[in-house]
């Protein structure tokens, strides 16, 4: 393969114009998660990031990193601008789920968040990552471009549904590092590879949701233990090949849906759920809304005869 070659696939691979279905669909997706997301803030907003947390500000910055941005440390330590920057966070969420001045709405998002990391990171799991990183490179795609309150203010001005596609690559590169970086850490110990992880996962009675008797089974466990790993390696992998795609989406969705069915860990399963949007070619998206379009036109049509 000549140097040309390589580099002009390289080249469309992150700039040549496709449709942005799929980032606008993110956006979406994203901001209901983060609504949720914002309710836990909410109802817990003194005991974890008040005044007079479990965690102090002091100790928040001191144990945190000096580099990452805090917006608690530029403001007074009050009541009411903890309450504050909740209520800009939820403006943000809002307005970036509606799609409403959408740029800057996820960077009031963003940095809000942020914030509310930076201010406790001892309660944070994996899913909050995923959001927050996410949530960055989301602000780089034009995701307000289509299904917004922006788009429609908009609609008479003749915009492009085609963009180069960078900041979904990067987004779909961290899709897949997530999944092969899990696998990895997971083979790291005995308990995945022997096929008794799931043993210990469904015994933590902090986690179990709905006990099933059939996890009493040796054979059940290591079978769902070493699928686990099949199905997470093949959404790091082979999810890039065109033809399986959309079998490993679906196996993916079946793997956090049964998880989030037997196990109690909020937000994780449906923020990974959301993510696979990224891997959905926007070409499939606009083949759904033209064939649902057409539906209903012809459902429609017996009732205006």
């Amino acid at each position: 393969m000549k140097l040309k070659t390589i580099t002009k696939s390289v080249n469309d691979f992150f700039f040549l114009p496709q449709p942005i279905h799929s980032v606008a669909l993110l956006r979406i997706g994203l901001g209901i998660i983060l609504l949720l997301n914002w309710f836990s803030i909410w109802k817990h907003l003194e005991f974890f990031w008040g005044v007079d947390a479990i965690v102090s500000l002091e100790t928040a910055v001191k144990m945190g990193n000096p580099l990452r941005f805090n917006i608690f440390e530029l403001l007074p330590n009050d009541p009411k601008i903890v309450a504050l920057i909740a209520v800009i966070h939820l403006v943000g969420i809002v307005g970036m789920t509606l799609g409403l001045y959408t740029r800057t709405s996820i960077v009031l998002a963003f940095f809000t968040l942020v914030s509310f990391h930076s201010r406790n990171h001892f309660i944070l799991n994996s899913a909050d990552v995923v959001m927050r990183n996410f949530l960055f490179l989301l602000f780089f795609s034009p995701s307000g471009e289509i299904f917004s309150v922006d788009a429609w203010l908009n609609r008479k001005k003749e915009k492009s549904l085609e963009c180069s596609p960078w900041a979904l690559r990067l987004m779909q590169i961290q899709f897949s590092i997530i999944y092969i970086s899990t696998v990895m850490f997971k083979m790291k110990g005995n308990l995945w590879a022997d096929g008794t992880a799931i043993y210990i996962a469904t015994r933590l009675d902090e986690f179990v949701r709905v006990p099933l008797s059939i996890l009493n089974s040796i054979l059940v466990i290591k079978l769902l233990t070493w699928s686990t790993l099949v199905v997470e390696f093949a959404l790091g992998t082979l999810i890039w090949i065109k033809e399986l795609r959309y079998w490993v989406l679906l196996a993916g969705l079946g793997l956090h849906l049964g998880i989030e069915i037997t196990m109690h860990i909020p937000l994780f399963e449906w923020i990974m759920i959301v993510t696979m949007i990224v891997m959905v070619d926007s070409r499939d998206i606009q083949k759904v809304i033209e064939a649902a379009r057409i539906y209903r036109m012809k459902w429609n049509r017996p009732a205006q005869a």
